[in-house]
């Protein structure tokens, strides 16, 4: 993965926006990075992490200020339960 894929949210395919396109991440300051550069406008509400096919996923709720949602799924798999 090259930083302009990061930065520009193209992630092989992966946009976050179910589980099946969830972002594969390192660490959570990598998930609040790719929501600042990839959500303009958008402010995270909520946070929850579920297993979803055997893999951990951190699930962000985020809304802007007309109150339209989105959820963003972040893969935690490489980081999650390894410390």
């Amino acid at each position: 993965m090259g930083l302009f894929s990061f930065l520009f949210g193209k992630r092989d395919g992966h946009d976050g926006s179910s589980p099946e396109k969830a972002i594969i991440v390192n660490s959570v300051g990598e998930e609040y990075d790719w929501m600042t550069r990839n959500c303009p406008g958008f402010q995270p509400v909520m946070q929850a992490l579920q297993d979803i096919n055997g893999k951990p996923h951190d699930v962000h709720t985020l809304r802007n200020d007309r109150g339209e949602e989105k959820m963003v799924y972040f893969d935690i798999s490489r980081f999650f339960g390894k410390f």
